[in-house]
Formats: C-alpha cells, structure tokens, sequence
C-alpha cells in the first residue's frame, strides 16, 4: 500500500512541475512580444528622427539661400553625390528636383549604397521660393516625412527703394 501513496505524490508532483513550465514559458512568451514591439517602435521613431533632421537641413538651406540658383548650388556643395533634375512638377513653373541618396545610418552615400532617398523640389514664383521635401526607404518609397518650406526672397531692388 505505500508503493502506491508514493506514485500518486510523484504524479502529483509531475503535474505541478508542467503546469509550472507552462505557466512560465506562456509568461516568456508575452514577454518575447513586448520586447519585439519595443524594438520596433524604437527603430521607427530613431528613422524618423533622422529623417526631420535631414528635412530641418534642407529647409534651413532654402530659407538662407538667396534665390534657387543659391540653393541648388549650396545643395550641389554638401551632398556632392545629388542627382539634379530640371522639372515643371508645378504647372508652367520651371523647377529642379533634387535626390539625395543615405545609407542606413542617414549618411549621405552614392545612388547605389542607399537606403533612404530625400527628394527636394526646388521652384521661385515670384519673390517665393518654395521647396516641398519627402524622404523615405528606397525600396518601398513609402514617406517617412514631407515638409514644404517657403521662402521670402527679398531682391536688391528692394532695398534700393527705401
């Protein structure tokens, strides 16, 4: 009789250590979740960080430029790997379009290391230029940010009449 009190307590205590190793492997298994979700969310937010940051650049060389031809010529002398378009993206107005090509830290590299493409499209209408940014992933061109950014271009001509 006491062979059999003790494989009852055995099986007791089989059935208790699985229900404990199932317990812990479903709470690891949320746990998995979290950290995946987390990780996730922080590679989005540091893309997008990135790419205010290259948009920010852009517009503060169009609001310190003093006409297009200025911009383009500044965008020319930082990111020497550009690819320049002229376009009319604007109905009659003559624009340049600007692809800027970055590896997967954000550092600006040649068309055929990129990851992430910036496309800058120039036009002055008048005394406003304007410039209207995307970036976004190469592969899927999804954007990842848009920016439009106006400028007041103020002519010589200006001054001379005050």
């Amino acid at each position: 009789m006491k062979h059999r009190n003790r494989a009852k307590s055995s099986s007791l205590f089989l059935l208790e250590l699985v229900l404990a190793i199932l317990f812990f492997s479903l709470a690891s298994a949320v746990c998995v979740q979290f950290f995946v979700k987390s990780h996730i969310l922080s590679r989005d937010a540091q893309r997008l960080n990135h790419a205010v940051s290259e948009c920010s650049g852009m517009a503060e060389i169009v609001n310190t430029s003093d006409g297009m031809t200025n911009a383009i010529e500044v965008i020319t002398g930082l990111y020497p790997d550009a690819s320049l378009t002229d376009s009319e993206e604007n109905g009659d107005v003559p624009s340049v379009s600007a692809l800027i090509f970055y590896d997967k830290e954000f550092i600006p590299c040649a068309e055929k290391e990129k990851a992430y493409v910036l496309q800058a499209v120039l036009w002055e209408q008048g005394q406003m230029l304007t410039a209207g940014m995307t970036i976004g992933e190469a592969e899927t061109e999804d954007p990842i940010y848009e920016l439009t950014v106006k400028h007041y271009l103020q002519r010589r001509a200006d001054h001379a009449k005050r």
